[in-house]
C-alpha cells in the first residue's frame, strides 16, 4: 500500500538481520534482502518485526511487488 510519502508498506515479516540488511519474508512467500538503508526507521528494524516500510525506487528498481 502506497503512502504517499515514496514510500510502501511491505506485508510480512522480518526473520533474519545483519548490520546492513534485513530478511523480509512477504506475506505472499517472495523472500528479499533489503538494505536498512531503503527502510522506514532502517537501524530499528529487528527480527520478528513486521509491515517494513520500504522506498519505492527501491522496490521499482528490484521488481518487488507488494
Amino acid at each position: 500500500m502506497k503512502n504517499g510519502f515514496g514510500q510502501t508498506t511491505l506485508a510480512g515479516e522480518v526473520t533474519k538481520t545483519t548490520d546492513g540488511a534485513v530478511f523480509f519474508v512477504q506475506d505472499n512467500g517472495t523472500e528479499l534482502w533489503v538494505p536498512r538503508s531503503v527502510c522506514l526507521q532502517g537501524e530499528d528494524v529487528d527480527e520478528g518485526d513486521t509491515d517494513l516500510v520500504v522506498a519505492d525506487w527501491w522496490l521499482e528498481k528490484n521488481g518487488v511487488t507488494p
